[in-house]
């Protein structure tokens, strides 16, 4: 291990060496209004994505004295155990265990390794000394979670024998020696709702593509209770409880989601808490018992409700950090009074706190090593504008700071479609507005959190009223005074892809440039090639671009396809993906990029050769960004970070 140490430590030497001066050589901006302007110092590219001090994904243990979390180093990541009182490392584990959590009452570390759940002694971290906790009869991992006040009773899990066997409700003894069948599944099977004692009393099925049934357990077997059309959201966020109603989030009989209360004997529901404006957002539960603690009132707003006592105490202590504030990973101990809480306050990074809720106070943790960047920071703002057809369309406006004129502007477009933005904290937007672009990412109609109505409005106007919706948020920008006409860049992911790529074909000389990632260029190969998941819910799909046995349907994809236009491409394209992409296919990107290069199009493509849909990896996302900046400093004259020196690091850097 140390001649492996010194080993890297050489490497990097030399490569500090070889580099010299040229570590990090920034790149001032071209555009007029930048060069004039007294922006914030430069943040480098390393620093947002290959700093090796970043520590993150905090866990507590049932007592709250220790916790587990991710390390970063220069010889790789690890999960790191420290004492909470005296911050001392106690144990290192490999950094690829994954789902790593604590037993729910002795300082033993579980974990997913090799397809299996394991179990360590912090005192003794060496692999040699794990135990294996996965049932040896069943198939794949599990992730189990005791009960709280006695860890000999069993886990539930969701899972099967052999990977052609439906799924099953099983008990499985805490140490994986037993697991016996509590329910059996169906082909249609999705999930299963219980009440107190474990007992599966509502079942959720797949009937068809388009359509789930809620079937409740009788004496005569599983029956009919509702069905539940795919534009109508039901989900339920609580299990069966002793009134014998479910908490959920519905929109049934309603444009907007609320919270309702579902009684499961006539299926009549009862509003809780609703938002005008918006669909009431994710529930989140500070114990592993199914009950909601609290619940965000909308996509668009920071505004939180407590659904009980512990939600209170956990709300009111967020109340005494800067406002806004943004949450991050949520964690809690299986007897739920602890709660390791990752929050952004003022979009500022993250802060880790460890929270007491039955003593109603908390303690740092640690910080994000980006904090150190915080007064450089921006806090988006939730704007709305006018569609061309009077629809309002909202959208998140950052700006970076002490600009004045129109600037470089990205218009970014989410992924799904049926996707959403929201005010939240964002790493990849601050590193943007950092080089002094100004973002504006888009909740184009179609998207979801706006009501069914909203919704509804993109089914099927991909590159119509949808792309309408981008091209107007950019012809806002300019007349806002906030966008130079002549530096407007499309930039998306996945659909967001596709339509930044389409962009650049549907409306000449308006947008300058595209950064277009790991997307969709061609509608009609991806209805017919799209990942096997889909097959279940195939109609989310088809009610946005169309049936590929209707011919009026195939042709409006080809039609509106980067693809099918390439002839009527102008401006530069960055186009990234992913050659283990198995959402988009990287064959869309490869034939794109002939085509393009044939038609004689400016068009850069970059591959990368281990990622899937986006990349996961410091080092892929560490070259995403750099290529991002020098593309758009090129483009449209923003700054750049220039060369990092850990662009060459070694492999052994993981």
């Amino acid at each position: 291990m140390f001649k492996n140490l010194l080993i890297g430590l050489s490497a990097v030497a030399t490569v500090a060496a070889g580099t010299g001066l040229y570590l990090t050589r920034d790149t001032a901006p071209t555009h007029p209004v930048l060069k004039a302007s007294a922006l914030p110092p430069l943040i480098p590219t390393r620093a947002f994505y290959a700093d090796p001090r970043s520590a993150f994904g905090y866990v507590a243990s049932s007592d709250g004295s220790l916790v587990a979390f991710q390390q970063a180093s220069i010889f790789g990541r690890s999960i790191t155990v420290q004492e909470v009182a005296t911050k001392k490392t106690i144990a290192e584990f490999p950094g690829d265990l994954s789902g790593y959590r604590w037993h729910p009452t002795k300082h033993l570390l579980r974990f997913i390794h090799k397809g299996n759940e394991w179990e360590a002694d912090p005192k003794s971290p060496e692999p040699e000394n794990w135990t294996r906790t996965s049932p040896i009869s069943l198939s794949g991992w599990w992730i189990k979670q005791g009960y709280p006040t006695d860890d000999t009773l069993p886990a539930l899990v969701l899972g099967k024998r052999n990977n052609r066997e439906h799924p099953h409700l099983w008990h499985v003894s805490q140490d994986g020696v037993t697991a016996e069948i509590i329910t059996k599944g169906t082909s249609k099977t999705q999930s299963w709702l219980l009440d107190e004692n474990d007992t599966p009393l509502l079942r959720i099925d797949s009937l068809d593509t388009a359509t789930l049934r809620l079937v409740r357990s009788t004496e005569n077997g599983w029956e009919k209770l509702i069905d539940i059309h795919i534009n109508d959201t039901f989900q339920p966020v609580s299990n069966v409880r002793a009134d014998g109603t479910v908490l959920v989030r519905s929109s049934r009989g309603r444009d907007k989601v609320a919270l309702v209360s579902f009684d499961t004997k006539t299926a009549e529901e009862t509003v809780l808490i609703e938002n005008p404006d918006e669909d009431v957002g994710g529930t989140t539960a500070l114990t592993y018992a199914r009950e909601p603690d609290f619940i965000r009132m909308g996509t668009n707003t920071h505004e939180k409700v407590a659904l009980t006592e512990r939600g209170q105490v956990f709300l009111d202590i967020l109340a005494e950090f800067p406002q806004p504030v943004s949450l991050g990973a949520t964690a809690t101990t299986a007897s739920g009074r602890y709660v390791t809480q990752a929050i952004s306050p003022q979009s500022k990074s993250f802060v880790y706190l460890l929270i007491d809720l039955q003593e109603k106070r908390y303690e740092v943790l640690g910080e994000y090593h980006f904090r150190r960047f915080k007064d450089h920071l921006v806090q988006p703002e939730v704007v709305t504008f006018t569609a061309r057809d009077g629809l309002e369309i909202p959208a998140v406006l950052t700006m970076p700071k002490d600009v004045a004129g129109p600037i470089p502007f990205i218009v970014f477009i989410h992924g799904g479609p049926a996707g959403q933005v929201g005010p939240d904290y964002g790493h990849g937007t601050q590193f943007l507005v950092n080089r002094g672009y100004g973002v504006l990412s888009v909740n184009f109609r179609g998207s979801i959190g706006f009501g069914k109505e909203f919704q509804a409005k993109g089914y099927r106007e991909f590159g119509r009223a949808m792309q309408d919706d981008i091209a107007d948020a950019a012809l806002w920008l300019v007349d806002q005074g906030m966008a130079d006409t002549d530096a407007l860049v499309a930039m998306g992911m996945s659909y967001g892809g596709y339509s930044a790529a389409l962009a650049m074909t549907r409306d000449p000389g308006l947008f300058d440039a595209a950064i277009v990632e790991f997307p969709m260029l061609d509608a009609e190969f991806q209805t017919k090639h799209h990942p096997g998941f889909w097959n279940n819910s195939l109609e989310t799909w088809t009610r946005y671009f169309g049936d590929i046995d209707v011919p009026e349907d195939v042709d409006k994809m080809q039609r509106f396809s980067p693809s099918d236009r390439i002839a009527r491409l102008h401006g530069p394209i960055l186009v990234l993906g992913g050659q283990k992409d198995q959402i988009t296919a990287i064959q869309q990107v490869r034939n794109f990029e002939t085509d393009a290069h044939m038609a004689g199009k400016d068009v850069q493509v970059h591959y990368f050769p281990n990622a899937g849909h986006g990349v996961r990896h410091w080092r892929d996302k560490l070259r995403q960004a750099r290529l991002r900046e020098d593309f758009l400093a090129k483009t449209v004259g923003g700054r750049s970070g220039g060369y990092e020196f850990v662009e060459d690091a070694p492999d052994f850097i993981d």
